[in-house]
């Protein structure tokens, strides 16, 4: 554990630990943009030719970045286990990984969503 009130500048490993929370934290966010927009693209292809195909693979690739964002903020969260909230540098980070195993739980579950709306709905409905 750092002290906050040093000046000294973070090392490479703390560098990398904050960019790869930044990524998990970021990317759940953009798997729901992703799953929603190129989503209704495809769902419109899809009406057209009644393939169905494309709306699964939008949803598995999201589905994979759901996942992926969670299996690296669940890392970082064993990582620092314990670790207070409160502490500066340290709890900022355990918070982070806290929100980003969230974002990505609801990410997936929007995800899963629009895919049961793909299996239900028919083509011409």
């Amino acid at each position: 554990m750092r002290d906050p009130l040093q000046s000294t500048q973070p090392s490479p490993a703390e560098k990398r630990t904050d960019v790869m929370l930044w990524v998990a934290l970021l990317l759940s966010p953009l798997a729901m943009g992703i799953n929603t927009i190129v989503g209704f693209t495809v769902a419109h292809w899809t009406t057209d030719t009644a393939r169905k195909g494309a709306c699964y693979l939008v949803s598995a690739i999201d589905f994979a970045l759901c996942i992926f964002a969670f299996a690296i903020s669940a890392s970082y969260s064993r990582i620092s286990r314990g670790t207070e909230d409160a502490e500066a540098i340290d709890g900022r980070r355990a918070f982070m990984a806290k929100v980003s195993m969230l974002l990505s739980v609801l990410a997936a579950l929007l995800v899963i969503a629009g895919t049961i709306a793909v299996i239900t709905l028919h083509p011409t409905d």
